[in-house]
């Protein structure tokens, strides 16, 4: 009764020995990797982002930050327009006092006067009523001038004399007559009685310019 008591308790042990080390074995290869089907889904860097579309259907791909529009790039800047230059139109020269066959040239220099101060109104400081030249020639009616100074005795004009107003010239010889005046170069630009346009007489050069000065009949 013992031996058989004890055979049977034996195979129980067999059997339950041979039960759990298949169990073991089971359990062993359902939980050999737990991580081996979660790495694709655990890691974040793996999801892929979808968005949907006007259309109603996903797509994927990775989000950009827009970027930012320069605003320089569309900015218009507007043109200038550059006017007139005022001050080259204030004053005369003799470049643009000798165009125009009709221009009276002698409403300032050369302008008619009966004294001084009728000349210092049109020519500011300094302004001369002459009557004659070195008593050679009368002025008939008078004619406005300012003085003006040659360098030496070898010049008899300077063209637009810096001691000239109005971009007038020097005419005369130094030591004996010296004048401001316009140029001319035809006489229809001296609208005086007893003034046509010519050199100056008995001192100018050949290739001297002409000017709007007494008639020869003026000579005394």
């Amino acid at each position: 009764m013992r031996t058989l008591a004890c055979t049977t308790l034996v195979c129980s042990l067999l059997l339950a020995c041979s039960g759990d080390g298949n169990m073991a074995t089971t359990q062993a290869s359902k939980t050999a990797d737990p991580t081996a089907d979660s790495d694709s889904s655990s890691d974040p860097s793996n999801v892929t982002a979808s968005n949907p579309t006007s259309d109603g259907t996903q797509t994927s791909g990775t989000t950009q930050t827009p970027g930012t529009t320069d605003a320089a790039e569309g900015s218009t800047t507007a043109p200038t327009t550059a006017g007139p230059d005022t001050d080259a139109m204030s004053t005369g020269s003799s470049s643009t006092g000798t165009t125009g066959g009709d221009t009276n040239l002698m409403t300032k220099y050369g302008a008619p006067c009966t004294t001084d101060d009728d000349c210092i109104k049109l020519l500011g400081p300094g302004g001369l009523c002459l009557t004659d030249i070195l008593g050679v020639y009368n002025l008939p009616g008078g004619y406005c001038s300012t003085d003006c100074d040659f360098p030496d005795q070898q010049q008899t004009y300077i063209p637009m004399a810096p001691d000239c107003k109005l971009g007038a010239d020097c005419i005369g010889l130094m030591g004996f007559f010296e004048g401001c005046t316009f140029p001319c170069t035809d006489s229809s630009q001296c609208q005086r009685d007893g003034y046509e346009c010519r050199q100056m007489p008995e001192i100018s050069n050949p290739a001297d310019p002409t000017y709007c000065l007494m008639t020869e009949d003026n000579k005394i």
